[in-house]
């Protein structure tokens, strides 16, 4: 009886604990506020949008700041990105506040992180389109890439002067190449620097260039011709208006992709001083981090021929050789990655000069191509009547992105409207991938 008893007992203890064990309670949503910062103080503005997504973009939320600059949301525990971008306009003056994408992870209690943001002004002389990637000649299957070009563009109602402007790419040559200015920390080594990591040459203009209002001129980046009448699918860059970045009087440029046609006038071709060794200006054409600067071309002469200012983090051969470009000489950037590589691909550009990034695929006639400021373009008086909309140029539809204005900026400018394009030192934000070449027509 005895021994039941204590069976009994035992029993119930064991039933006792079983029924006593702690259950993990359910995860449950954390208040998470997201402070935005300007030079390490709160950018203390209401009604700023900030976003917010999980880490593998599977969704979105978006808030606003309130008087202190901080938003807040509800999300339950995991690893999160935000970003925001604020832009006003006083005086003719547009300014724009931007905040990349920072990734944080949010624990079982609630949380402060802050988004700091950069401070970019308007300015004059913008990237219009970089055309690059190239296209397929439909007679032999094979990739084509002599016929890249670059569209500078006077985002202003004044005329521009764009004699000073020269152009450039950053090491390395593919953003999904092996990068060794990155830190063991993930970071760029000259984050905080005052200097971008040229290659290969700086091209810059021998004579005076002027911008009308709201205009454009065209660089041809290897042959300025008639690339139709040899690849039926590519562009003709055959205009006595448009520039040409020459190998005239560079011994080493010797590739035979250099060619122009006689109605490009001598005065139209741009000299470089070649820093890297090669018999071309060997700009990616998957991932180029391409920028343009405004320096005199008599200082990024010298600047290019300093071998004092050579960094030598890539080697010491002459085939590496990178120039030291000064940060604040740069006034536009894109970063882009290679559609195919994104997921191996990192940033060149330090945030202080440009965020994000756009994907691109190549041999497919694409380029990468400004998006509209929607609210500025639609502010102008001019303009009534005159935009087009509807814009069926982007690649949403096929590996890509689009203009999320939804105006169709080159028809709109035949119509004789004047474009206003974005422009917030983020390749995100500003740009994506049109499925046609703009002067293809």
């Amino acid at each position: 009886m005895k021994q039941k008893l204590n069976t009994l007992i035992l029993l119930s203890l064991v039933l006792l604990a079983v029924g006593c064990e702690k259950k993990t309670p359910d995860p449950v949503p954390v208040n998470v506020n997201i402070m935005l910062t300007l030079d390490s103080a709160p950018l203390a503005i209401a009604g700023i949008n900030v976003t917010v997504s999980d880490a593998e973009s599977t969704y979105v939320l978006e808030g606003q700041t309130d008087d202190l600059g901080s938003a807040y949301f509800q999300l339950m525990p995991g690893s999160y990105k935000a970003s925001a971008i604020y832009v006003t306009s006083n005086d003719g003056i547009r300014t724009a506040y931007t905040g990349s994408d920072i990734s944080f992870v949010v624990q079982n209690s609630a949380a402060t992180f802050t988004l700091p943001m950069q401070k970019v002004d308007s300015r004059q002389i913008v990237i219009k389109e970089l055309y690059f990637g190239g296209c397929t000649n439909p007679e032999t299957s094979k990739g084509y890439t002599d016929d890249a070009y670059v569209v500078l563009y006077n985002n202003s109602d004044v005329e521009a002067d764009a004699s000073d402007v020269v152009f450039g790419f950053l090491a390395p040559y593919n953003g999904h190449g092996n990068n060794k200015y990155r830190g063991e920390d993930g970071n760029l080594i000259y984050e905080n620097d005052s200097w971008i990591p040229a290659y290969g040459a700086i091209w810059w203009f021998n004579a005076e260039v002027k911008i009308p209002a709201w205009s454009q001129i065209v660089v041809a980046i290897f042959g300025a011709i008639d690339h139709t009448a040899t690849v039926s699918t590519s562009v003709n860059l055959a205009d006595p208006s448009y520039y040409w970045m020459s190998n005239s009087g560079i011994a080493q440029y010797t590739n035979k992709k250099y060619t122009a046609s006689d109605v490009i006038a001598t005065n139209h071709y741009l000299s470089c001083s070649p820093f890297t060794q090669g018999n071309a200006w060997a700009m990616s054409n998957s991932s180029p981090a391409f920028f343009i600067g405004q320096i005199p071309f008599a200082e990024v002469e010298a600047l290019c021929k300093d071998t004092e200012n050579y960094d030598h983090t890539l080697g010491t051969s002459n085939a590496m050789n990178v120039v030291k470009f000064p940060k604040d000489k740069v006034i536009g950037a894109i970063e882009v990655f290679s559609q195919a590589n994104v997921a191996k691909s990192a940033p060149r550009f330090p945030a202080s000069v440009n965020g994000g990034y756009v994907a691109i695929t190549n041999n497919k006639g694409y380029s990468v191509y400004r998006n509209v400021d929607q609210a500025s373009t639609e502010a102008l008086p001019e303009n009534a009547g005159k935009l087009v909309y509807d814009y069926a140029f982007g690649t949403t539809d096929v590996e890509g992105t689009t203009d999320p204005s939804g105006i169709d900026a080159e028809a709109s400018i035949a119509n004789g409207a004047h474009i206003v394009y974005s422009q917030t030192n983020s390749t995100t934000n500003d740009f994506h991938q049109r499925k046609q070449a703009s002067l293809k027509k």
